[in-house]
């Protein structure tokens, strides 16, 4: 067996013993300890607030998953700027709710005097951690689905797993037209079991493997394959226009320019396809006119379902417009949102105020205007470079990326996560419409901030994927760590004492890369074995 040969197993036994030495030395002068005295100071703040004690009821969880999410990214070699920036985003997000939680508290204090407020949002991060985790490990062990032996068993290529996505992302849009409940005039929600489930979170989270899978594959698509992204993206915009999620609708857009443009050489497609969007975006406002018209002069007698429907979508989206541009129209109704939020930012100024306002949909939809009215404009600021910051590392990510699909995985959700971003924190400001997407990692939401967590560990797990490998510089990366930190011997020791009682060869060549005499393997080793 050759040297080469011994770490060739990404998952070796006594390769993952080398990480866990490696991630416990490297954490000593990791930044990781700033942000572990960010989140203890953060108390203070917290305290000063009134939700002192819900925030130590959080704190736990909250360092546990600061140190096993930098733990985790050191034994993987993932991308720790990611990861630090999201946990800066997830502290803000575990400050802000407490305050809410606590705010509901003082409105009904019998109800939580045996409720736990901080208990749902303790289980939503750790769901939305474990879950993370296992994105990220089927992702290291099955990096390219077209190409891993149990789906070439299977005779899968890479365009019948995007189906097998499309087919189940179909089958929760219907579920959801079929079985939802209606919130906010929105058609999103299933409860399985008691729990509730916003499936458009989970029907975004697919639409980015299935564009990786049929565009990501090749350095020039298939015209089959442009062709069926294409029918795709149709049919799941429909989908969610029916179901009245505009938000989700405009983030998907926004995706499927961004993969367009990335990974389809010929310009041609993407300026055709924004000519398109654009007459038909105006083709479908001058129908939506007529119609109107017709109604209002009693022409149009309701009798066509399709029009109904078709009308009835067009006149939400258009009293969006309406109202963000002229909120005081409806002042107590559908620009209350949009005012009250105005308000906020300007009762918060720069450095946030004591008197707050009540502000609705505070905790999701609105939650970047109410973090100005608590927080001030410059902390709201430094938010919204945290999340630039976690953009363009992600971007270089995707330039330093040979590999086409990966590179395809990981564009695809850093650019939904900043295009998120972008959508609601304009909408809550007025720089847009408003939508009803969420803030990643700072709203609530148990299904948005799973999904938020999913992807930031397939994020880590797409920059990893080089590392794990077994390269000749993995090898001496080794070798340079045991040198400066002098664990040699030890890691020696119990290699070796590992190789006694589990007699196996790579045992026996984990402690001759540790060892690191200089000398070659000795040829008697391995026998007996």
């Amino acid at each position: 067996m050759s040297r080469h040969d011994t770490g060739t197993k990404s998952f070796s036994f006594e390769r993952v013993l080398w990480e866990i030495q490696r991630a416990f030395y490297s954490f000593k002068n990791s930044p990781v300890l700033a942000l572990l005295l960010m989140q203890a100071a953060a108390f203070i703040f917290v305290q000063a607030k009134g939700a002192g004690k819900i925030y130590l009821d959080m704190i736990g969880i909250l360092l546990g998953i600061t140190l096993l999410s930098w733990f985790f990214t050191s034994v993987i070699h993932g991308n720790k700027k990611i990861v630090i920036y999201t946990l800066l985003l997830l502290t803000v997000g575990t400050m802000l709710q407490c305050i809410f939680r606590e705010e509901q508290v003082l409105k009904n204090p019998q109800y939580y005097e045996t409720h736990n407020p901080a208990a749902s949002l303790q289980f939503q991060y750790i769901l939305g951690f474990v879950m993370a985790l296992v994105a990220a490990f089927l992702y290291l062990n099955c990096k390219n689905l077209s190409s891993t032996k149990a789906l070439k068993k299977l005779n899968l290529s890479s365009v019948k797993v995007c189906r097998i996505f499309f087919y189940f992302s179909l089958f929760l849009s219907v579920i959801t037209l079929v079985l939802a409940k209606s919130v906010g005039n929105v058609r999103n929600w299933i409860t399985i079991g008691g729990v509730s489930l916003q499936t458009t979170e989970f029907i975004k989270f697919l639409y980015v493997f299935i564009a990786a899978g049929l565009l990501g594959t090749k350095e020039n698509p298939d015209k089959e394959n442009i062709r069926a992204f294409y029918i795709v993206t149709f049919i799941e915009v429909v989908f969610l226009a029916l179901q009245s999620e505009f938000g989700t609708m405009l983030l998907i857009l926004m995706l499927f320019l961004t993969f367009i443009f990335l990974f389809i050489p010929n310009i041609r497609y993407f300026i055709g396809t924004v000519l398109v969007m654009a007459a038909g975006s105006l083709g479908l406002s001058v129908i939506g006119m007529q119609l109107t018209k017709w109604k209002a002069a009693g022409v149009f007698l309701g009798t066509n379902k399709i029009a109904q429907i078709f009308l009835s979508n067009y006149n939400k989206i258009a009293n969006r417009f309406i109202y963000w541009l002229h909120p005081e129209k409806d002042a107590l109704g559908l620009g209350y949102q949009l005012l009250k939020a105005k308000e906020s930012i300007v009762l918060g100024g720069w450095f946030g105020t004591s008197s707050v306002t009540e502000l609705p949909v505070k905790t999701s939809d609105l939650v970047y205007p109410a973090l100005i009215q608590r927080c001030g404009m410059v902390f709201a600021l430094l938010v919204f470079i945290v999340f630039i910051m976690m953009w363009l590392e992600g971007v270089q990510l995707f330039v330093r990326k040979q590999d086409r699909y990966h590179r395809a995985v990981g564009a695809g959700f850093v650019f939904m996560l900043f295009d998120q971003t972008l959508i609601i924190i304009a909408g809550s400001t007025g720089l847009c419409p408003l939508t009803g997407i969420t803030l990643p990692f700072i709203s609530s939401g148990g299904s948005s901030l799973m999904i938020s967590f999913m992807i930031v560990g397939l994020i880590v797990a797409v920059s990893s994927n080089v590392k794990w490998k077994g390269t000749l510089e993995d090898e001496e990366e080794q070798d340079k760590f045991f040198k400066e930190n002098a664990v040699t011997a030890k890691c020696h020791t119990y290699l070796r004492h590992l190789n006694d009682h589990f007699p196996r060869k790579s045992f026996r060549a984990a402690a001759g890369r540790v060892r690191r005499s200089g000398q070659k393997e000795e040829s008697g080793e391995g026998k007996g074995v």
